[in-house]
């Protein structure tokens, strides 16, 4: 072969083959769930109606946590649950984590964990929660959740 073809075929195979891997996939970036966010968890809350989730967002990478307000529906009682949810993002997935108390210094608690998915706007999935000491309080006969951006 001469030495013309030699450097060609040289010069030319390695490009053949990175081209043939593409470009290499960069991890994209978790999704941002900066912000308020509000809606239901649930149907049928300790007799009621769902519960309504208040959760304000601060994130550090694919790490979001930050103050929530669980509402229980009437006719039971109007109590209101303040506490943290903590959520670890994968991708558009979010792993979540509850835990919240009606009034300091009571027995009373609530917590959960779940899976949700995060699309514009809108973060649905299972959120399964119990109630700890609370009395005639019983978790939502379902633990889907859907949050809104506000």
């Amino acid at each position: 072969m001469p030495s013309w073809t030699c450097r060609t075929v040289l010069v030319v195979l390695p490009m053949l083959v990175a081209g043939c891997g593409g470009a290499a996939m960069m991890p994209s970036p978790p999704v941002n769930l900066l912000g308020m966010w509000s809606g239901i968890l649930g149907r049928e809350s300790g007799g009621g109606r769902a519960l309504r989730v208040t959760w304000t967002v601060t994130q550090d990478g694919s790490a979001a946590s930050g103050p929530v307000s669980v509402l229980t529906s009437p006719p039971v009682t109007d109590v209101i649950f303040s506490g943290t949810l903590t959520g670890t993002i994968s991708g558009n997935q979010v792993s979540l984590a509850l835990s919240a108390q009606p009034l300091p210094n009571t027995d009373c608690t609530m917590s959960g964990a779940g899976t949700a998915a995060v699309a514009a706007g809108t973060i649905a999935g299972t959120l399964d929660v119990h109630f700890t000491s609370c009395g005639v309080l019983e978790p939502p006969s379902s633990d889907q959740l859907v949050l809104t951006k506000q």
